[in-house]
């Protein structure tokens, strides 16, 4: 848009707005600058050591403010703060990271939160698993037979007012889960227990290792705890299979 172009947009703006166009100005420039502190400040809390003399890339300090900053949810300021403290370097040039803050701006929170679920509860089974050690997370094949199970119940509660099945579509849209399926497994007493079962794959897991600023350790996933972020709430009850989902909820399949 040029010069002559965005005079007349203004000026319409004007027309159209009146003063109301001087309170959105300054609401938007008020949400834009709570939203870029809050992801600095999530970005510095993912870095070891901020006078290490490394330099953030500029084309995703770019990206990662234009597309973080209008939004105040911590789970948006969590992702592009590891994003933008991955792309930090002693040259600066380390451009990775503008790949995935597209993919973080086409989801929405919730899908986010929910990318953030699964990885996070994989990665506690993984690493606390010694048979898990040897297994290779760049080899896609493997890594899928790692299925996840967990609580709808739970889901519904933590992420309220969503559509699990729409936000699991967009996952995989992005590749960022493989093959889900959502179910109920019948105790012996009758109760129906809903559940999802969920395979990984590997961009999943190196997008949750950008987001904690590991990204060099993502094949390091089934081997170290990443750890859980401040404030954003995790799930506590899942498995590897349905009777591990069981035992975490404390529900035994009696009469």
């Amino acid at each position: 848009m040029d010069l002559i172009t965005t005079g007349v947009a203004v000026a319409v703006g004007k027309k159209l707005f009146g003063k109301t166009l001087d309170v959105i100005s300054n609401d938007i420039a008020g949400l834009y600058q709570n939203g870029r502190d809050k992801i600095i400040e999530k970005a510095t809390s993912k870095i070891e050591n901020i006078n290490d003399g490394r330099t953030t890339n500029l084309r995703v300090t770019r990206d990662v403010f234009w597309n973080g900053s209008f939004t105040d949810e911590s789970i948006c300021a969590e992702y592009f703060g590891g994003i933008l403290a991955s792309s930090r370097s002693e040259d600066g040039k380390d451009d990775s990271g503008v790949y995935f803050s597209d993919i973080i701006k086409s989801l929405s929170a919730k899908q986010i939160h929910l990318h953030y679920i699964i990885y996070t509860s994989l990665n506690k089974l993984l690493s606390t698993n010694s048979n898990k050690l040897g297994l290779n997370i760049g080899m896609e094949t493997d890594l899928q037979k790692e299925n996840l199970y967990l609580s709808i119940a739970e889901l519904n509660e933590i992420l309220e007012n969503f559509d699990l099945g729409r936000e699991l579509h967009a996952l995989h849209a992005k590749s960022l889960i493989g093959q889900f399926q959502t179910n109920s497994f019948k105790l012996k007493n009758e109760q129906q227990i809903p559940y999802l079962k969920v395979s990984p794959k590997t961009l999943g897991v190196q997008l949750y290792a950008v987001a904690h600023n590991k990204q060099e350790e993502w094949r390091n996933f089934a081997k170290i705890e990443f750890g859980e972020f401040k404030d954003i709430e995790p799930i506590y009850y899942f498995g590897q299979n349905i009777q591990n989902l069981l035992d975490k909820a404390g529900i035994k399949d009696e009469d």
